[in-house]
């Protein structure tokens, strides 16, 4: 990829509640980028009924505030991703849960990684009791590719296929692998060989999963269930406290 140091690099992350979240993100990305390494692109795809006002606009270079109501998280969650990117301008955007935080700035790396002909390179679908079992049935399906936690990728492969899965999906995926959101992407990735690289884990259970690089360097955590069952009024300071101690 010409140029490819140049540039600053779209984030795209999608909120559904998890508005507390993005407070800690927005923190932890001026502490850990310069503002000329990224741009910041929120979907707030809350239910209409439950929506919040976003705090720290002026810290945000985008907010699509999406028509919502609830419905199955991943028609959601994907297709939140799906109009996102449609604002994106970068040759390489970060796809991006607000659970997922960095723990280092990976930008010299990601655009290193891009300008030797990766075109996706992130954390594994690989975060513990929910995903590991997949991961081991169908492990050559899984292998070096990234997946929606916290990855980037080449703006045309991440704009190749919807990332929405439906229930439907994860039926007949049951046999095949193809059961997450953006398994399309991953299946486009398998089909046409592209060059590759994920993050992998040791984290087990269901809890702070750390990634790490090839180098075994941690870049990043993926607070699981941050969102929802784990959220407590303990939560940002825990993630405050281990993302500072990076």
């Amino acid at each position: 990829m010409r140029g490819v140091e140049d540039f600053m690099i779209d984030y795209l992350m999608t909120i559904y509640r998890t508005y507390d979240l993005l407070d800690i993100q927005i923190e932890n990305f001026e502490k850990k980028f310069s503002e000329n390494e990224y741009r910041l692109i929120v979907v707030d795809n809350t239910p209409n009924s439950e929506k919040k006002e976003i705090k720290n606009k002026d810290k945000i270079d985008l907010i699509v505030d999406l028509d919502s109501s609830v419905t199955f998280d991943g028609v959601s969650h994907g297709g939140a991703i799906d109009v996102g990117l449609n604002y994106c301008e970068s040759p390489i955007v970060c796809i991006l849960d607000s659970g997922f935080f960095f723990l280092k700035n990976i930008t010299d790396y990601i655009k290193e990684k891009f300008s030797l002909g990766y075109e996706a390179v992130g954390s594994s679908w690989d975060d513990g009791d929910g995903t590991r079992p997949w991961v081991k049935r169908f492990p050559n399906k899984f292998s070096n590719i990234p997946c929606a936690f916290g990855s980037f990728y080449n703006l045309k492969l991440a704009k190749s296929n919807s990332w929405i899965v439906t229930r439907e999906d994860v039926v007949n995926g049951q046999s095949t692998s193809f059961i997450e959101t953006g398994w399309r992407i991953r299946k486009h990735i398998l089909d046409n060989s592209i060059k590759t690289i994920s993050w992998k884990t040791k984290s087990n259970g269901y809890g702070n999963c750390f990634f790490e690089d090839e180098n075994k360097n941690i870049v990043g955590m993926h607070y699981v269930g941050g969102s929802h069952v784990r959220w407590n009024e303990n939560t940002q300071s825990e993630i405050k406290s281990i993302i500072g101690s990076y």
